[in-house]
């Protein structure tokens, strides 16, 4: 359980419309290995490039959710010292685990960027249905770019509190 005050503004509407954009590639896996399963036993042809579209989903699924998990600091977390550190070194410990969060996200968006630049130029597509690359990682960027600056909102939010965030 994370124990850490969670310092971010009320984001109901940006929740909601980052839920619902999580949720539509949810549904699309749902769809079409239900349509998959079905055809692949009652009619003997399964789905083409099912494979390629649930992947693509899948990965749609992760890093639309990520601003929200982000926000909410629900990512995976070790508490081995919490118990060890109060007041303003909890702070300090807070600001510098948000810091060393958005240094990773920063790098993943890089890299993202760096992939679907690469994708462009090269015209990488799917094998099966020949989709562009490209438009896939400049969303899982655009995405994990979106979590570098609600971590570090996190960041100012957690800095501009007053007293002990212990």
């Amino acid at each position: 359980m994370n124990d850490t005050p969670n310092p971010a503004p009320n984001g109901l509407a940006l929740d909601r419309l980052l839920g619902g954009l999580s949720a539509l590639p949810v549904a699309l896996i749902v769809v079409l290995t239900f349509a998959d399963v079905l055809g692949r036993y009652l009619f003997s042809s399964p789905l083409r490039g099912s494979v390629e579209l649930i992947e693509n989903a899948m990965a749609l699924v992760i890093f639309t959710a990520l601003p929200l998990v982000t926000r909410s600091r629900g990512h995976v977390s070790v508490s081995l010292i919490d118990g060890l550190v109060r007041g303003s070194a909890q702070r300090v410990k807070v600001v510098l685990c948000d810091a060393l969060s958005a240094l990773a996200l920063g790098l993943m968006t890089w890299r993202l960027w760096v992939q679907g630049t690469e994708d462009l130029e090269a015209g990488t597509s799917s094998i099966v249905l020949g989709l562009p690359q490209a438009p896939l990682s400049f969303t899982l960027a655009a995405f994990s770019g979106i979590s570098v600056l609600v971590v570090l909102m996190l960041i100012v939010a957690t800095l501009r509190q007053p007293g002990e965030t212990a």
